[in-house]
């Protein structure tokens, strides 16, 4: 009998158990956030405060773990992904080495201290804290930094980057490894150019670790040959960027200009035309060419040759520039009647420049494009150098709006100079007081004195007061009659105030 109790009692125990859920503890984890990035889980009157955004750290530094409750709990356990259980009772208890209790715990209850972190903390790290019947859940993720591997342009030549003016070229930019992903940007010279710039982020393990490609895609310019093009690479281990860089070497035919004109050449004199291109590679044929019009030329000479009246030479100022000059000896009208050519081959096309020589002065408004190099100061001609002229050039002389302007403006004083004397001569204008009257009318309200016409109108009407007046007015029928005003006599209002 009392064994069959007891197997009731047993039954009727678990039934109560079940019925009350306390089989199996109840665990809450941070799910929905409420403020912000800092979750909180309520069970009854407990709740966790937790952080759960990423944490990056390097090897070596201190790694901060947070973990708050509010209300009361019975213990709470940090757990890493690889398996590693840190109950953080045993670590304020100093049980643990390289482990220890936060300086502030006020929310943070629960929260260690790693110091120093190593590779062996990097992943997804959980704070639970138990409660009575329960427990509250907070998981965050803890990267620990991986230095990257030093950056690698991947180009031909290790020497130039080899590029033509006429297509688009692509220049990659690798890290092979860095935790978490390296960031690169792209320069040209002192110029950002990365907005012409890709980056693609592949992950190389599951640990976190990325492999980075940077591909820059740009049309380079002429102007651009010789600059460096930089790829730099910053990190959260890196103190300063970590750059790879390398020369460009910009291929191109040479550059087209505008017509150049050269002006106030002395006859008679020794005239040296000095004209600027550039060119990469090196010219391969270079030539000057003389005739009565561009179409025909009568007559050439290499560069540097020489026949007596013309001599010819050539400047390499380096990075692709060079001045091409052409002496004429003795100059003459005929020669300023002539039309010149430079003409300029390299291995990727043939470019003709052309040259006018004049003895004239440069136009007022001279529309003519002019040689950039070849702008030589009035003040500092010789008797056998002449003049480039060029949109830019300045002139000591007025122009005729200045002159139109000035013009206008005299014509504004002396009108309003006669204006003035007329006015005067008319008395339009309070050019001296009057005297034939003192009077003035003070205005009550104003508590000044008006002047002038009001005056006036006070003596006309004083000097008409004596004698009789009659008027017509309308009577109480409506009809009019006529009335006399008595004689008035020595009642002039006094106007002397």
């Amino acid at each position: 009998m009392c064994k069959c109790s007891f197997v009731v009692v047993r039954a009727a125990c678990l039934a109560l158990l079940a019925s009350t859920g306390f089989t199996k503890p109840q665990e809450y984890t941070v799910d929905d956030p409420t403020d912000g990035d800092v979750y909180r889980v309520q069970s009854a009157d407990v709740s966790l405060i937790f952080d759960k955004s990423e944490i990056v750290v390097n090897p070596d530094d201190q790694l901060n773990l947070e973990c708050g409750v509010r209300g009361k709990s019975r213990y709470c356990i940090w757990e890493s992904e690889n398996g590693q259980i840190l109950q953080v009772q045993d670590v304020y208890s100093n049980v643990y080495d390289g482990v220890s209790k936060p300086l502030n715990s006020e929310g943070n209850e629960c929260g260690i201290v790693i110091n120093p972190a190593n590779i062996e903390h990097h992943g997804m790290w959980t704070c639970k804290v138990f409660v009575v019947g329960k427990s509250l859940v907070g998981s965050k993720n803890v990267i620990v930094t991986i230095k990257p591997t030093s950056p690698i342009l991947e180009v031909d030549n290790q020497r130039s980057l080899d590029v033509t003016n006429e297509d688009e070229t692509p220049v990659k930019c690798s890290v092979a490894a860095a935790r978490p992903a390296v960031i690169i940007r792209w320069y040209l010279g002192d110029r950002d150019v990365t907005v012409s710039a890709e980056t693609e982020e592949t992950p190389t393990d599951k640990g976190g670790i990325y492999k980075s490609v940077s591909t820059l895609r740009r049309t380079f310019q002429p102007t651009e040959n010789g600059q460096l093009l930089m790829c730099s690479v910053t990190h959260k281990t890196l103190y300063s960027p970590e750059n790879t860089s390398i020369p460009l070497n910009v291929v191109f035919k040479p550059v087209e200009k505008p017509i150049s004109t050269f002006y106030q050449i002395s006859p008679g004199s020794d005239y040296e035309v000095k004209l600027n291109f550039s060119a990469n590679p090196k010219p391969i044929n270079k030539e000057w060419r003389y005739g009565d019009s561009f179409e025909e030329m009568e007559g050439s000479l290499g560069i540097p040759d020489t026949d007596g009246h013309y001599t010819t030479d050539i400047e390499d100022l380096g990075n692709g520039l060079y001045t091409a000059k052409l002496l004429v000896s003795g100059f003459t009208e005929a020669d300023a009647n002539k039309r010149y050519l430079l003409v300029v081959e390299n291995q990727y096309g043939e470019t003709q420049y052309k040259v006018n020589l004049s003895i004239h002065d440069a136009p007022q408004d001279d529309d003519s494009e002019t040689s950039n190099h070849d702008k030589i100061p009035p003040t500092e001609l010789s008797v056998s150098e002449g003049i480039v002229f060029d949109d830019e050039t300045e002139s000591n002389t007025l122009s005729g709006g200045a002159v139109a302007g000035i013009v206008i403006v005299l014509l504004i004083v002396i009108a309003a100079v006669g204006a003035a004397g007329y006015a005067r001569y008319r008395q339009m204008f309070c050019f001296a007081s009057r005297a034939e009257s003192k009077a003035h009318i003070q205005d009550p309200e104003r508590n000044e004195t008006d002047n002038g016409t009001a005056n006036d109108a006070i003596k006309g009407s004083t000097d008409q007061v004596n004698g009789k007046t009659d008027s017509t007015v309308a009577n109480g029928n409506g009809n009019l009659e006529q009335t006399q005003v008595d004689e008035i006599t020595n009642e002039k209002k006094n106007t002397d105030v």
